[in-house]
């Protein structure tokens, strides 16, 4: 089943790119209701880099939900072309499919320096995965409403969430 969410975001294409390779950011969007602790590697990167991430999850930051491979790739990433894409075709011990594409691309039409992300994921859980969709299509909504958050926010505020969630702090949430 698939979940499509798109927002409006006050930051430029250059900037929402820079934070969407960040392990941090993921953390940030989507903390409190999906906590991620790295297995393997033992400790975030900076940066996403291509490639399986095993990860840890619970729900609500306390309920375990298995262990999740978070797969990384870029699609489609010239910047010069405006429109750039990571993608995430993992899968895990609940989630046989979590095939997660993140679109960002200029704002038509309004101001300069406004940029649209979206979310686009299938999820494939067997019996479960009405259940998982429904989370997906919570989940989605909540990241989106943090990344509108921290891009609205001031250059302290951002450094605040990236110091919580960023880095190289290793198993910290």
């Amino acid at each position: 089943m698939r979940v499509v969410v798109s927002t409006e975001l006050s930051c430029s294409v250059p900037e929402v790119w820079a934070l969407v390779r960040t392990p941090w950011l993921m953390r940030y969007v989507s903390w409190p209701l999906t906590v991620f602790t790295p297995l393997q590697p033992a400790t975030w990167s900076e940066q996403w880099q291509p490639g399986d991430h095993r990860v840890g999850l619970r729900a609500l930051g306390v309920l375990p939900i298995g262990q999740q491979t978070i797969s990384i790739s870029f699609p489609f990433s010239d910047p010069d072309a405006g429109r750039l894409q990571l993608r995430d075709n993992g899968s895990g011990q609940v989630v046989r499919r979590w095939d997660h594409l993140i679109t960002i691309e200029p704002a038509a039409g309004g101001p300069p320096g406004r940029t649209v992300y979206t979310d686009e994921v299938d999820v494939e859980a067997g019996a479960l995965t009405v259940v998982v969709w429904l989370w997906a299509q919570v989940l989605y909504r909540w990241r989106q409403r943090r990344w509108r958050r921290l891009t609205s926010g001031t250059d302290s505020q951002r450094d605040v969430a990236r110091r919580r969630f960023g880095g190289t702090a290793g198993r910290a949430t």
